[in-house]
């Protein structure tokens, strides 16, 4: 007996913390990471409020994806620079302003318009790189996962299950 009632204690406390987060989710803006034109997600793209693009993905860069950036744009969506290249953790090491000019440069072709937000890639920034990013009067949007759900444009690993869960 014992089991069985903490079995549906378990359930509730479960569809409980489902219904938060569904709930949560739906009253935020719909944030979506790692837009780049090498990703196909479309239906997400139309239903997301903020879109993180990438400029350079594989060496890839966005402005030479016209007719790309034009569908971005007809979006009318809110647009933020998601790091340079995506690698891992690349905001914690040394970023030139160079180097940034570049990605920013490549966001303004594409889009006809200055990135004004910025998500490093894994949420990941050192303070000197924060004061370089800052200084191009870019605000950072570093809130973890868990007080503002996001989706990816193209989830690998446990992120699929992530944008499953928060109906991405």
């Amino acid at each position: 007996m014992f089991f069985k009632s903490l079995r549906n204690k378990i359930k509730w406390i479960i569809l409980i913390l489902l219904f938060v987060i569904v709930f949560s989710v739906s009253r935020s803006p719909l944030i979506v990471d790692d837009v780049h034109p090498s990703y196909d997600c479309p239906s997400l793209l139309a239903k997301a409020d903020v879109l993180y693009v990438t400029p350079l993905l594989n060496r890839e860069s966005i402005s030479e994806k016209k007719e790309w950036c034009s569908y971005i744009v007809s979006l009318n969506k809110t647009l933020g620079l998601h790091g340079i290249t995506h690698s891992y953790h690349e905001f914690e090491e040394d970023v030139t302003k160079e180097d940034l000019d570049v990605a920013i440069d490549i966001f303004e072709s594409c889009f006809n318009e200055t990135p004004t937000l910025f998500r490093p890639p894994y949420n990941a920034i050192s303070d000197a790189n924060r004061e370089l990013v800052e200084s191009f009067d870019m605000a950072i949007y570093t809130k973890p996962y868990i007080s503002h759900p996001y989706c990816h444009c193209e989830p690998h690993g446990y992120m699929k299950a992530l944008n499953w869960l928060i109906l991405c």
